[in-house]
């Protein structure tokens, strides 16, 4: 009897790194996709304001500089059209997730589309790639560090 119990607490202290581990993907995943629903009902912009560390880097999909901290990502997107989700609709849905050891950094990636409104004619703009979100735990909550997104080749028109 003893030894039963010596066995289970043996198994346990040692499947509970793998039980929080899988818990923490859980939270990162469900972070990701509470982060594209903020987007589409909100605009990316407000979405990733909401979501970013402090220190955050963004590595865009365009002909673009990567956006350095959060002050720089405030800053830049005062000017970006992406912020009005009647315009523009920035989703994602994320395909993976892991994460570290000690259950404080992590990362998602996934594919993402990009539509505009109609313009006149009834005319899109749809895009789609993939990406890659980098994680923090901050306090009980996860923020993104860095964030990198490729677009898929277009066909031609």
């Amino acid at each position: 009897d003893r030894m039963n119990r010596f066995l289970m607490t043996a198994a346990f202290v040692t499947l509970m790194p793998v039980l929080a581990h899988a818990g923490a993907k859980d939270d990162i995943i469900a972070t990701d996709k509470a982060f594209s629903e903020l987007s589409v009902a909100k605009g990316s912009n407000a979405a990733f304001l909401a979501y970013m560390a402090d220190d955050t880097r963004i590595f865009g999909t365009g002909n673009e500089a990567p956006i350095y901290g959060k002050t720089e990502a405030m800053k830049r997107f005062e000017t970006s059209g992406n912020g009005d989700p009647k315009l523009n609709v920035l989703s994602w849905i994320p395909d993976h997730a892991d994460v570290s050891g000690d259950g404080t950094l992590g990362y998602s990636d996934g594919h993402w589309l990009f539509e505009t409104a109609p313009d006149a004619k009834g005319n899109r703009v749809h895009l789609t790639g993939h990406y890659v979100t980098v994680w923090r735990k901050t306090g009980d909550s996860w923020k993104f560090i860095s964030d990198i997104g490729t677009t898929d080749p277009q066909p031609a028109k």
